[in-house]
């Protein structure tokens, strides 16, 4: 069923997506997007059925009306791959094009047995910083670059 649906979904001209997610969107928003570390170190990256260019990338999406960047990252971790987390703090913040607004936080992963990927994700990994899966988004790169540095940082 993923693999149809992102067919599917990969089949629509982007410029005819835009202008469906502008219609079907507020005119200004505000995106979540969550850098999690295990244990090890390592940083959970997903491979998301419906991104064309860049695929890979960390848990991510819009927050609800009245939501905490904290919660709306909890939240999209949740749905995404079932995991919870404990939030750290706020790493970056954004302003892209003048109508949207992007929160960056970071944070620990509880526990990784209870993985469990939902419909909009193909895959899970847990890589090494300076490991990322080819096709990862350009601008999370140095975001989590930096998020692991300041992990070290405070390790020692």
């Amino acid at each position: 069923m993923k693999s149809v649906l992102a067919r599917l979904y990969r089949s629509i001209p982007l410029p005819l997506m835009r202008i469906g997610l502008w219609a079907a969107n507020s005119k200004f928003n505000i995106g979540v997007a969550g850098i999690f570390f295990d244990r090890d170190g390592r940083v959970l990256v997903l491979r998301h059925v419906y991104r064309h260019r860049w695929p890979w990338g960390v848990p991510s999406g819009f927050l609800n009306a009245g939501e905490s960047p904290a919660d709306g990252a909890l939240r999209e971790l949740k749905e995404e791959t079932g995991l919870d987390a404990e939030i750290a703090k706020i790493a970056h913040v954004q302003m892209i094009h003048g109508r949207h607004l992007e929160v960056v936080v970071t944070g620990a992963i509880r526990n990784a047995d209870g993985l469990s990927l939902s419909h909009e994700i193909f895959e899970a990994r847990f890589c090494a910083p300076g490991q990322l899966p080819d096709g990862m988004q350009p601008n999370q790169i140095p975001l989590i670059e930096a998020a692991a540095r300041a992990c070290t940082e405070m390790a020692h």
